[in-house]
């Protein structure tokens, strides 16, 4: 009952201070602490690595030490949970639809013993998406902005695709403030249904009409600040910088592989290859 509890008290405010915290407070995520370009060669191979396994135990493993690490690393439970119940969902979605069909054209047992078939045969593939979604996640909510556009400057993607990245790292909380306020707003000026019906369902569609009008005006509203801070930026020599190599050099000045960076990489290549050969 506490998760359920902890379930219905989940609010706007509450998922606007988390992201708030992702794209703001990174300081103290364990990721954030290394160099940016390592983080990403490593996530790169993370991703990699997952589809040389085939048994669940190895893979068991890696999901609980990407897991322990997504925690280290303070990732948004809200994201995570996001993330884990997409996958689920879908494989389940799989499952149900491909053991309905094999039952239907006349297979071998019944629909129960299809569906534990089916279930059993794509829990590999479902912890390697697993795996591979949390590491990622963990890795690019775990920096900072300005540390993963440094990364991706000093491994060679051009300097506008990274600052987008950024950019829309920094946008985030703000879209979704805006869109709150602009649900509200128009929660406001509308009146809700008196009698919500079955299951409530009246009330979840004057929502979801909500927030069907309330998405034009925030996506405006990000046209006209867009173009503001476009302005503001072709003003301060933003293009100019795009191709001045002492630009570039300036702002990957501080970047720096120290010995806890290789040591991160080892331990990480160490721990697969104890996985591989003990499990």
């Amino acid at each position: 009952m506490g998760y359920l509890d902890a379930l219905r008290n989940i609010t706007i405010a509450d998922i606007k201070v988390d992201l708030m915290r992702t794209a703001y407070d990174n300081d103290d995520a364990l990721l954030n602490a290394f160099d940016p370009r390592v983080v990403i060669i490593w996530s790169a191979i993370f991703v990699v690595v997952p589809w040389f396994f085939y048994e669940p135990e190895p893979l068991f493993a890696m999901l609980v030490a990407s897991l322990l690490l997504a925690y280290l690393s303070q990732t948004s439970v809200y994201l995570l949970a996001l993330l884990i119940w997409g996958s689920l969902s879908n494989i389940g979605f799989i499952v149900i639809l491909s053991s309905v069909v094999y039952w239907w054209q006349g297979g071998s047992g019944g629909l129960q013993s299809a569906v534990v078939d089916n279930s059993v045969a794509l829990l590999p593939f479902t912890m390697k998406l697993t795996v591979i979604s949390v590491v990622s996640l963990a890795a690019f909510s775990a920096m900072s902005p300005k540390k993963l556009a440094k990364g991706l400057l000093s491994l060679g993607v051009p300097r506008p695709f990274t600052f987008a990245i950024a950019y829309g790292y920094r946008m985030m909380p703000v879209l979704l403030e805006e869109y709150h306020d602009l649900v509200n707003s128009l929660r406001l000026r509308n009146k809700a249904p008196e009698h919500s019906g079955l299951l409530r369902w009246r009330y979840y569609l004057y929502l979801l009409k909500l927030a069907i009008k309330a998405f034009y005006p925030m996506t405006f509203n990000v046209a006209k600040r867009s173009r503001v801070t476009v302005e503001a930026m072709e003003t301060k020599g933003f293009s100019h910088s795009l191709g001045n190599e002492a630009s570039r050099e300036l702002r990957l000045g501080d970047l720096e592989i120290r010995p806890r960076d290789v040591t991160f990489m080892l331990v990480s290549l160490l721990f697969v290859v104890v996985v591989a050969v003990y499990l």
